[in-house]
Parts: structure tokens; C-alpha cells; sequence
């Protein structure tokens, strides 16, 4: 049975906790946040403008295009100009570069730490001695994410009562908002799958586990590109998001550079059965053999990961 695009987010599948927490961590939300946050979605780290934390979590998004207009390289420390942002890219991330040559010096096409940044620029350090001559390709931003958010409390301005919520509306906080978020580095989640680019959406299959893959927001059509803007359900507060068909290596335009600094990886394939169909392929998501099939995920670059990181 064909599957239907139907993405509600990442939902928990297990962890080293029990249901209904599964060791569930407090985050918090600043209460100016306009940006809503559904319960399903990967959330990060939120910046200002020096790209350093500022101690609360957004909404994660996909990789984000930086429109560079020049790298200056002195005694390996390389700092990228780009048009301005609303915020800094988090330190910590990693910009991947394609389609980047220097004169002399070789190709500088690679993943690289960001150590710190503004709104319009970011430092890494790289080896080798580089000319000032430069041809310029594509540079995009990987952020790691903090967890996946699960819902929320915070005390409202309308009703004038602490209220608990799937996802955070954007507004009506009176003070930070407590969040609630997966953070086990062991957990793994049930997302279906989609394609972000104009490309025809196929299904993700057996040959894509052990791979790592990217998020995406909101529904996707078969051969059409989605819309960018994020949203979830605003009457079940469910998340929109999905696992990107485009961002596994053999379709991203950054290839293997950006493959190793995607925030999940695949773990395996919704009610797979080797050699045979699967009895439960009637459900929606299980027919791994036409688009829109689901998968398990874990964490890949996440913060949780990381020994010594943290909000």
C-alpha cells in the first residue's frame, strides 16, 4: 500500500528512560520567542548577535545558506564575510563549503568549526597558506540540535493561570516559558520521510541506514518544493517536520562534506522484514518500497553527544 504524506515531527520510539518521560529534560524558552515550537520538533540552541548561547532553545531549521562575499585567511585563522543575518551562526556549528577555490593554496572546499561570529561574519581556523584570489561557491551552516521538543508550561497573560501546552504559540508568556525536551543520547524517534528538493520524492531504503540525514518543515509535495515557513498544527500542536530525503549524500550538493554534521542518523526502516512484506504494510508510512516511508532515527550531531556541551 502506497504511503501518504502525513509528517508529524519526531516522535519518541525509545530511549533509556520509560514512557511516558523517557528522562525528559527542562529546557526554557525566552518569552519574547515568536517563533512557535511544536511538539516533534528538533530544537537548538538559540544565539545572539555574537553567535554565543544565550541559554534558551528555538526551533531547529534546516542548514542555512550563508551569501558570502569574501574569505580573508591570516596565520590559518579564516574569517568569512556573508549579507547579514537576524542572528549569528551559533558557535560550536560547522560551515561546509563546495564549489570554493583559491588561487594558490589548493581547494578549500571542506567542513569547518566555527570558533566565533557575527551577524555578518564567521571564524574558523584551516591549514595550508591560501592566495587572496577567490573563486567562490556555496557555504551552508550546520547546527547541532539540543534535543526534540515535547511540550511546555508557562504562565499565561490571557487565562492568568499557569498553562500546559503540546507547543508554544509564540506568545501569551508572562516570564520564560519551561520547556520539555528529549535529550537522551540513546533515544531514537519515528519520522517519516520526504524530500525538500524539486526532485521526485523516493523511498528511503534499507541502503540508507547507517547513514546520516538532515530535518526538514513542513509537508512536502512529490516534485514540488515545499513551503519554508515551520509550521506545525495549531489544534494538536503536532510538529510539521520530517527527515530530508535530499540531505543523504548521494542528493545534497554538499555531499560527504556535510553528511558526518546532520543531526540524525538512520537507524532503521518502519516495520522492515527482510526478504519478505511486511504483514502491517497497509500502514501508513510501512511500505518501504514507494515514498514517504517512515524511519527510526537517533541522534547524530547533537549537543547531547557532546561530552562538556550543554544550555
Amino acid at each position: 500500500m502506497a504511503n501518504t504524506l502525513a509528517p508529524n515531527g519526531f516522535q519518541q520510539f525509545q530511549g533509556t528512560g520509560a514512557t511516558p518521560s523517557y528522562e525528559q529534560t527542562t529546557l526554557a524558552i525566552a518569552s519574547g520567542n515568536t517563533t512557535s515550537i511544536f511538539s516533534g520538533d528538533p530544537v537548538v540552541q538559540a544565539t545572539g548577535t555574537t553567535g554565543l548561547g544565550t541559554g534558551y532553545i528555538t526551533q531547529a531549521a534546516p542548514p542555512v545558506s550563508l551569501a558570502v562575499s569574501g574569505i580573508v585567511v591570516t596565520a590559518g585563522v579564516a574569517v568569512a564575510t556573508f549579507t547579514a543575518q537576524t542572528t549569528a551562526p551559533a558557535v560550536g556549528a560547522t560551515v561546509v563549503f563546495t564549489g570554493t577555490s583559491f588561487a594558490t593554496g589548493g581547494s578549500f572546499n571542506s567542513a569547518y568549526t566555527i570558533t566565533a561570529s557575527t551577524t555578518t561574519t564567521a571564524t574558523f581556523l584551516v591549514n595550508g597558506a591560501f592566495s587572496s584570489t577567490l573563486t567562490f561557491g556555496a557555504a551552508y551552516v550546520y547546527t547541532p540540535v539540543a534535543g526534540v521538543f515535547v511540550g511546555c508550561k508557562y504562565l499565561s497573560t490571557a487565562q492568568k493561570r499557569p498553562v500546559y501546552s503540546s507547543y508554544w504559540p509564540g506568545s501569551d508568556a508572562n516570564g520564560d516559558v519551561t520547556a520539555y525536551a528529549i535529550t537522551d543520547p540513546n533515544a531514537q524517534f519515528l519520522v517519516q520521510t520526504a524530500n525538500s528538493n524539486t526532485t521526485a520524492t523516493t523511498a528511503v531504503g534499507i541502503a540508507s541506514v547507517g547513514q546520516n540525514i538532515g530535518l526538514y518543515l513542513n509537508a512536502a509535495n512529490n516534485g514540488t518544493a515545499p513551503s519554508t515557513t515551520g509550521g506545525g498544527n495549531t489544534s494538536t500542536g503536532i510538529s510539521g517536520a520530517y527527515a530530508d530525503q535530499y540531505s543523504l549524500s548521494a542528493n545534497s550538493v554538499q555531499g560527504y562534506y556535510a553528511n558526518a554534521v546532520l543531526p540524525f542518523r538512520v537507524v532503521s526502516l518502519l516495520n522492515y522484514v527482510p526478504g519478505a512484506t511486511s504483514p502491517l504494510v497497509s500502514v501508513n508510512g510501512s511500505d518501504v518500497t514507494t515514498p514517504f516511508n517512515k524511519i527510526v532515527v537517533g541522534f547524530n550531531n547533537a549537543m547531547p553527544n557532546r561530552p562538556g556541551a550543554g544550555i
